[in-house]
């Protein structure tokens, strides 16, 4: 598999989409206005100052809006790989329509980057689990998803808890599916990672580095914002769960990045 998996303690990965795009019940999803070229150039200089590469699972959506963005990102080392073409959730989609998501999405990202795709991640931790979409993943080139959220919650996720990569053979050869850490509660990414304190995180990921396994870092480019999105927004009339969880604790996201990510 090639992928920046393979070369660091810790798998750092940006799911690329616009906040607009996200399954959260915001209720300002047209009226938001992020500077997406600023907040990659905020991941590509934070990856530089760490000395890491990433993979970037990117919306089919974004790639048509900002290829130039996809480009940058490719450019700058970091493997890209597929979020599908829109955030629907795969558990409610047909599985037709969901397939010609992931093939689209793949021959998009390959015509812009000029190099193939190996890599898969579902909108929202929202694929199940089951042979059939992994021989489809599998049928359609992919090598790998990181697709399985150990966690159950009301949008997303999987009740047994998986810490490593595991292999799904299929009539169209292997699938390893990479999944997100989790120690009681999931904490290396998202809501989690923002709302945990610093030492807390550096303790969780030592934790599951030191019982021989292989943490997997996400986040995303709105969260990259050093401006707090949450006080952006203060005034609008939708304020729910799924605003907290999208916004809480979003301020200097990008310095505790590099102080819990750093050697």
């Amino acid at each position: 598999m090639r992928s920046p998996f393979n070369s660091s303690k810790i798998w750092i990965t940006l799911d690329v989409e616009e906040l607009k795009s996200s399954n959260f019940d915001l209720g300002i999803k047209n009226s938001s206005s992020i500077d997406y070229d600023k907040l990659i150039q905020n991941w590509i200089e934070i990856c530089n100052q760490l000395n890491i590469l990433s993979t970037c699972f990117i919306l089919g959506e974004f790639a048509q809006k900002f290829p130039y963005l996809v480009k940058k990102l490719h450019e700058h080392g970091h493997e890209i790989a597929s979020h599908g073409m829109d955030h629907r959730l795969v558990n409610k989609m047909t599985i037709n329509d969901w397939e010609k998501s992931i093939v689209d999405s793949k021959n998009l990202l390959e015509n812009i980057t000029g190099k193939k795709i190996y890599g898969y991640r579902s909108a929202s931790w929202s694929m199940p689990s089951s042979l059939k979409y992994y021989e489809i993943l599998a049928k359609n080139g992919y090598k790998y998803s990181s697709s399985y959220f150990p966690f159950k919650t009301y949008m997303y996720g999987n009740s047994e808890d998986k810490k490593d990569p595991f292999t799904i053979s299929t009539s169209f050869g292997d699938i390893t599916e990479i999944p997100i850490p989790k120690f009681l509660v999931p904490f290396s990414g998202g809501f989690y990672f923002r709302v945990l304190p610093i030492f807390i995180l550096k303790l969780l990921f030592n934790k599951i580095i030191l019982s021989g396994h292989k943490p997997v870092f996400y986040i995303h480019p709105y969260e990259l914002d050093n401006n707090n999105l949450l006080k952006r927004y203060i005034g609008i009339s939708k304020f729910n769960l799924d605003y907290l969880l999208a916004f809480f604790s979003t301020s200097n996201v990008m310095k505790k990045i590099f102080k819990v990510l750093k050697e």
